[in-house]
């Protein structure tokens, strides 16, 4: 077969004007299925990066016993530190944590009626991966289920912390199964805009077969319309969410650092991460069209 560029570019370019009401349409469709797919990525990635910044603040607080030595808590410390687990280990002396109590509780009545100091030392320590929580915590159990030598009481907020991480797991799979189902749509029309191209030069198709056109000849052409089709549709979708980025998440993102402190957002946060989400949308809009030119091709054009 000899590769023709002016003719396999003039033939598509003439199929789309033959056919313009239904590439519109599927340009249309694609580009706002590609623009709701993009707008849900980058609200999917602030929300991982919110739990993940919520994750990364679990950690355990060990309280100790009053009688607990000098020397056991240094050996406790040390203990902790050896842990792959763990990634700090903060000692916090009862001065410290009564002295912490009155500048969170400052004006508070509560103040007036503490006399002495009844707050406990502890150690607060923060993890490399916030899903083992639970496993450090029970490390400071004996096997009857009462705390090892000189701690008092272990917290890790364990149902806020499975909560936490059922939410990561489900949220992940939705996006996933929401994202696949919008590709899916938009594979389905490209591929419809396609099958009523091939139908209604069905004659022409003959005609070029019998007088000797290969497959390949025939196909390049759908080819060439269905990837057009995806990376304009793709493109448009890409404006429209730059325009929506610059207006209306930057907002909402600009917000969201103020009040939870996160850094690695989107648009604000990483930079590098809505070039990312751009540029993928538009591979993904050219390999939709070809993917489902071919298996409308598969269908309706013979090997």
């Amino acid at each position: 077969m000899i590769f023709r560029p002016r003719y396999f570019f003039g033939e598509t370019f003439s199929g789309l004007r033959r056919n313009f009401l239904m590439f519109f349409t599927a340009i249309t469709t694609v580009a706002i299925t590609l623009f709701i797919v993009g707008f849900f990525l980058i609200i999917v990635y602030d929300v991982q990066a919110i739990l993940s910044s919520v994750k990364s603040q679990v950690e355990v607080a060990v309280y100790l016993k009053d009688n607990a030595t000098d020397e056991l808590k240094s050996y406790l410390e040390q203990e902790i530190k050896s842990w792959d687990e763990v990634s700090e280990v903060i000692y916090v002396s009862k001065e410290q944590a009564l002295e912490k109590f009155k500048q969170d509780n400052e004006g508070s009545d509560i103040l007036k009626e503490i006399q002495g100091n009844p707050l406990p030392a502890s150690f607060e320590i923060r993890l490399q991966s916030p899903e083992k929580v639970e496993q450090i915590a029970l490390r400071f159990l004996t096997k009857d289920g009462t705390y090892i030598d000189g701690v008092d009481e272990v917290i890790y907020g364990q149902n806020y912390v499975q909560r936490l991480f059922s939410i990561t797991a489900i949220a992940g799979s939705i996006a996933f199964l929401i994202i696949i189902m919008l590709l899916l749509a938009a594979i389905v029309l490209i591929y419809n805009t396609i099958r009523l191209s091939i139908h209604a030069r069905r004659k022409e198709i003959e005609v070029m077969k019998l007088v000797g056109a290969t497959n390949w000849f025939v196909r390049i052409p759908f080819l060439f319309e269905g990837f057009f089709e995806g990376f304009l549709g793709s493109v448009i979708s890409v404006i429209l969410l730059f325009i929506m980025s610059n207006y209306l998440l930057i907002r909402g993102e600009q917000a969201i650092i103020d009040t939870l402190k996160v850094k690695e957002l989107a648009i604000l946060g990483n930079t590098n991460v809505i070039m990312y989400i751009y540029a993928g949308i538009i591979l993904i809009g050219g390999l939709l069209g070809l993917i489902s030119s071919g298996f409308a091709l598969k269908k309706y054009i013979s090997v």
